[in-house]
């Protein structure tokens, strides 16, 4: 039987694992700079996490969470993104006491049943960050700006961040109120629309299906409450004055029912339609929901695919430089264990400062025949060749795989 990789899985190689992994350094590199401790929280969670905190209407929630129950009949679920697994290892662990910045990133595999397309598969990567016990709009306005700074180090700089106020519970069932009776105008709304209607009419705003029905929608600005107007007008000057690009957008609402206040979404048209590489916001009500303290926060993800997909429309993969590949031969079998100590050092030291190289070899048993077809097979760039009479001289031949020209150096010189 010929096994495939799951549906919505891929196996990742090749320059999309070097890609991968300089987006993933980077972002830790800008993090870091930034403040932020890294922490690393479990693949899956007790079910009850997600739905509590992202909302029962969602989609991830409605249709897209990966559930199982383990042998004690315990409801588990895969962790369909970032920000609640890092919320409840918060409270567990008491963060804001061991560290008092209360600033966080992560990054690792998220999972979602959902159709995979390009930029979008069932387990997939994010990479965010999270500032807990602030409520203050700088903290909006960084996290905004660390996301536009993680993917400009990509080479991703044609890009459009789109913000609004989601308002908060002051102000927000004004603006629920106003939904409810323009949606209930709106003729033949689908199966979701009619269920969220009653139950979360802030989603209808979300809807891929009905979404080209709704005109002159009621916009969260002509609702907010005087704090949640100052808080967004402080955040829009912040962005200003850091010359960071925005398009307020009324219908911006996210996916998550967590957020209050700002949220933002990150996008280029360099992916298509599933245009948003980032995205996030303040979610202040979080920590109390899932049992914790109040405390406010605000945070962003990064969709480490889309990232790529984006990266590799602007030239991203071209300039990755893989490690040169280098072979140790062996000429003569005797030498076996020298050349053997040999690779092993310049694994381990590089070759003349160099460290990124990859070290192939020796193969013991084999000709140096065969054992030059095979570096040549896996493209190494030089072969260094241990024979007996350079060897015996302190030396060993130097073999340039692309021009096959060959040149002695004195061994202690690499």
């Amino acid at each position: 039987m010929n096994y495939k990789a799951p549906r919505g899985t891929r196996d990742i190689f090749g320059e999309t694992v070097l890609g991968l992994n300089l987006l993933e350094q980077k972002a830790k590199e800008i993090f870091i700079r930034h403040g932020f401790e890294e922490v690393r929280t479990p693949i899956f969670e007790e079910a009850a996490l997600f739905t509590r905190s992202i909302g029962q209407t969602t989609d991830i929630v409605e249709k897209e969470m990966y559930v199982f129950e383990d042998r004690k009949k315990r409801k588990l679920a895969l962790r369909p993104e970032g920000t609640a697994s890092l919320a409840r290892a918060f409270i567990e662990h008491r963060m804001d006491i061991s560290s008092p910045a209360c600033k966080f990133f992560y990054s690792g595999e998220m999972f979602r049943y959902e159709r995979p397309q390009a930029g979008r598969y069932r387990q997939f990567r994010q990479i965010g960050a999270e500032i807990y016990a602030s409520s203050s709009p700088a903290a909006d306005a960084e996290i905004i700006i660390l996301a536009q700074q993680v993917l400009s180090s990509l080479g991703i700089d044609k890009i459009n961040i789109h913000i609004n106020s989601l308002g908060c519970e002051k102000c927000r069932p004004l603006f629920r109120e106003a939904l409810v009776k323009y949606f209930s105008s709106v003729e033949d709304l689908c199966e979701d629309c009619l269920r969220r209607l009653e139950k979360n009419p802030l989603r209808l705003l979300d809807c891929k299906i009905d979404s080209c029905k709704f005109t002159d929608v009621p916009e969260m600005s002509d609702y907010l409450c005087s704090d949640c107007k100052d808080n967004f007008s402080i955040v829009q000057l912040l962005l200003k004055k850091a010359n960071c690009n925005f398009t307020v957008n009324g219908k911006l609402v996210r996916g998550l029912d967590y957020y209050t206040r700002t949220v933002f979404e990150v996008r280029s048209d360099a992916v298509g339609s599933q245009d948003a590489l980032a995205a996030g916001g303040r979610y202040d009500n979080l920590i109390k929901e899932i049992g914790g303290q109040n405390t406010p926060a605000v945070g962003f993800a990064i969709g480490a695919e889309r990232a790529l997909l984006a990266a590799q429309s602007v030239g991203f993969f071209e300039n990755l430089k893989s490690p040169e590949k280098i072979f140790v031969a062996i000429a003569d079998q005797e030498l076996f264990s020298e050349a053997f100590t040999f690779a092993v050092k310049i694994t381990r030291d590089g070759i003349n400062g160099n460290k990124n190289i990859s070290v192939f070899g020796p193969i013991n048993g084999k000709s140096l025949t065969n054992q030059l077809k095979f570096a040549d097979k896996i493209q190494t760039s030089k072969t260094i060749v241990f024979a007996k009479t350079e060897f015996e001289n302190g030396k060993v031949l130097i073999k340039n795989m692309k021009d096959k020209t060959q040149s002695e150096i004195e061994l202690n010189k690499l």
